[in-house]
Order: structure tokens, then C-alpha cells, then sequence
């Protein structure tokens, strides 16, 4: 994400979607938290709403993101458990990362107004438990 410290003016900020086992996705960025985390960095994987994923066809999914740190190499990064996706389901941290040390010049998460988040995607399967 380009122009980050611009983006941090902004309540909510979304990647381009991408597609992982037939459906499209998104990352979903607070840059200065949601409302339940204001002094947080608040990231989500959402489902695109143009994407009809039926509820009787849950998807099971691992999902991984990550805030690469572009000095030193020491990516944050965090993991889910399964978590099951209906058509209109988000998941993510609401404090991802504390805004100071988001904003530590030394611990390269943005670097010039660059920052930078991963997403890694797994579909384990579906579910069709009600």
C-alpha cells in the first residue's frame, strides 16, 4: 500500500480483490483502528460481495497475514484456526498492530509511505454443518 501515511487519514482502506479457489477476496485495512481498537492497526480478509458464496456451501479456510518488514526482515504475521466463510463473513484482528510501533521508523513496516501486507489464503474444504 502506497502513500500508507496518507491512507492513515482514511477509516477504511481495501486491497484489489484476488481469487483463491474460485472466489474472490479482499484484504480490508483501519489504518487507525476500527471502532473497537482506535490506537491499532485493523486488518480483515472479507469475501467480495460480488461473489455468491451460498450458505449451504461454507468454505473452510487458514488464513495468514502479514505486515512485511521491509528493513530488517522480521515480518509480523499472524495465524488463524479454521475458520468457516459464509457469503457475508470478515475475519481479521481488530489490533493487528499498535500504531506506534506501526509507525517506528525502525521497525520497517513503513518505509518512505510504503507498507506492505500479505495475505496467504488456504481452502481447507467446505462445511455443510448447519
Amino acid at each position: 500500500m502506497d502513500n500508507f501515511l496518507e491512507l492513515d487519514l482514511k477509516h477504511f482502506v481495501s486491497s484489489p480483490t484476488f481469487e483463491v479457489g474460485g472466489h474472490k477476496w479482499y484484504v480490508g485495512m483501519y489504518p487507525r483502528g476500527n471502532k473497537h481498537s482506535t490506537d491499532c492497526l485493523s486488518l480483515y480478509l472479507y469475501l467480495d460481495a460480488s461473489d455468491e458464496l451460498h450458505l449451504e456451501s461454507k468454505k473452510v479456510v487458514l488464513m495468514t497475514l502479514s505486515i512485511l518488514d521491509q528493513k530488517n526482515g522480521k515480518h509480523l504475521t499472524v495465524t488463524s484456526g479454521l475458520l468457516v466463510f459464509t457469503g457475508t463473513h470478515r475475519w481479521g484482528w481488530p489490533d493487528f498492530l499498535g500504531l506506534e510501533k506501526l509507525k517506528d521508523p525502525s521497525g520497517g513496516y513503513v518505509v518512505g509511505s510504503s507498507c506492505v501486507v500479505k495475505a496467504d489464503l488456504t481452502i481447507v474444504g467446505s462445511s455443510n454443518d448447519g
